[in-house]
């Protein structure tokens, strides 16, 4: 069952908590690494006041603060809606797009980027329909003429009427608007148990913007996984992790979702993780296990009272696989910067690292420094909740259940031992010669810790004050 509450914006419509979701996996990213060198004034701004400049004029969220609602009045010519609004229902101010190439460029990028656009087209056998669909929906869309040959947008959608091929409607929305759609949606299908049924999706993923899958999945498509008992749903795998769109397709047209179903999928994509790590591609380890921790937050945010009224032997499988997430992200991110960052040089002080790269791999282990730290956490039951990975998404009252009995001295072992590879690729070797140090008296059998042990005691510089590399790193970071 759905946690409902409301959220207030230029619409004033109810909407549901499920619009806090799209914060979690939603999260603006600068533009300095997607957009050449800037010479002119304005891009020679550091990135974070460039964007801070086009959040007030390009971010549709921003720009319709204070303004009042916008009503629609809708026409129907031809058998096709047509659409007139109160007011722009999206006030950009659109003369940055001119300026000159460069900032053209980027703000067009920022603006497409950051709002995430869907284009709905909505086909149905009669036009009125599609008027109350729209209506009822309180989405706020575009009116814009040009939308049917847009190119540059997010995703497709197309919502289909017992098989209809008559096209009624085409319009576009950014992606904040998406969960108070499927909101209505699930609500429809409540209230008529045929409406679903008779209906069909389809979903196609056009543009990545340089994001990372995982987080696109999350911020277009997760929140689909709330709909169930729909008559066919067609979602391209294009631009998206392998096994995800079928795995979506068939949750959506599952006639309910149930806790065996919701175990099931994590399993699958948590087990695709494990075997893109024994491919070593690490990339697409970490992108998939981000995908099953992104499935899981959503998952519990939108169905608690069927997840939390299960037995102990489910919640120790998800907190299981919750743990092997957050450990492979670590291992995988320690393996793709190994070459660099483990048995040779410090590269944080190197002078032969570009300043890119040590940014870039500096926010790397950072996220792998984490990701060990929180499997760890779980491993051990620790009671900090500033070390629970749930407690950085969920509410308290969300979060599920744990225990230590359900994770084994070797997982204790293998989470420091992970640790401790993370921390040698910090340069903080007297903190992973502690966690090695653990990880070896956990397992003696693991004669895989033995020689990463040996290479943090030599690494240890005992001149050197604990922690100053890690707050190096976290500087390069931020950068």
């Amino acid at each position: 069952m759905a946690t409902i509450i409301s959220k207030r914006d230029s619409m004033d419509v109810t909407a549901t908590e499920l619009e806090k979701t799209l914060k979690i996996t939603h999260t603006p990213e600068t533009m300095s690494d997607r957009v050449g060198s800037p010479k002119s004034a304005f891009t020679t701004l550091p990135a974070p006041i460039r964007n801070r400049i086009f959040q007030h004029v390009l971010d549709t969220e921003f720009v319709n603060v204070g303004e009042e609602n916008v009503s629609y009045k809708f026409s129907i010519k031809d058998n096709l809606l047509q659409f007139k609004a109160s007011r722009p229902p999206f006030p950009i101010t659109t003369a940055l797009f001119y300026v000159n190439k460069q900032i053209g460029a980027e703000a067009l990028e920022y603006f497409y980027a950051n709002n995430l656009f869907v284009r709905l087209a909505v086909y149905s056998s009669d036009a009125r329909h599609a008027k109350s669909f729209l209506e009822d929906s309180g989405l706020l869309f575009s009116t814009s003429s040009l939308v049917e040959h847009a190119s540059r947008h997010a995703m497709d959608l197309t919502i289909r009427e017992k098989d209809s091929t008559q096209k009624r409607a085409v319009t576009m929305f950014p992606a904040q608007y998406l969960p108070r759609l499927i909101n209505f949606l699930d609500q429809a299908s409540r209230t008529t148990k045929t409406w679903a049924s008779s209906r069909s999706l389809s979903m196609k993923v056009l543009n990545t913007y340089g994001f990372p899958l995982a987080k696109l999945q999350g911020d277009l498509l997760e929140i689909f996984r709330l709909l169930s008992n729909f008559g066919s749903v067609d979602i391209s795998s294009q631009n998206l992790l392998s096994g995800y769109a079928e795995a979506l397709q068939s949750n959506i047209m599952a006639s309910s979702l149930t806790a065996d179903i919701f175990l099931d999928t994590i399993t699958q994509i948590v087990d695709r993780a494990d075997k893109a790590y024994g491919l070593k591609d690490w990339e697409l380890t970490h992108q998939q296990a981000r995908s099953a921790i992104i499935a899981l937050t959503f998952g519990y945010l939108t169905h608690p009272e069927l997840l939390h009224m299960q037995r102990d032997t489910f919640h120790k499988q998800i907190q299981r696989l919750r743990w092997r997430s957050e450990l492979v992200i670590g291992k995988a991110i320690f393996e793709l910067h190994k070459s660099v960052t483990y048995g040779s040089a410090n590269w944080l002080s190197s002078s032969t690292i570009t300043a890119e790269k040590k940014t870039a791999i500096a926010k790397d282990l950072l996220i792998a420094e984490t990701a060990t730290s929180q499997a760890l956490s779980l491993a051990t039951d620790s009671p900090s909740p500033t070390s629970n990975p749930w407690f950085q998404s969920l509410p308290a009252e969300l979060i599920p259940p744990n225990k230590g009995e359900w994770f084994t001295d070797e997982d204790r072992a293998n989470s420091w031992f992970a640790c401790g590879l993370v921390h040698i690729a910090l340069q903080e070797h007297l903190f992973a010669a502690g966690d090695l140090e653990r990880a070896s008296g956990l397992f003696p059998e693991g004669e895989e810790f033995m020689q990463p042990f040996e290479e943090a005691r030599k690494g240890i510089d005992w001149e050197t004050k604990p922690g100053v590399w890690l707050e190096k790193a976290a500087r390069l970071a931020r950068e």
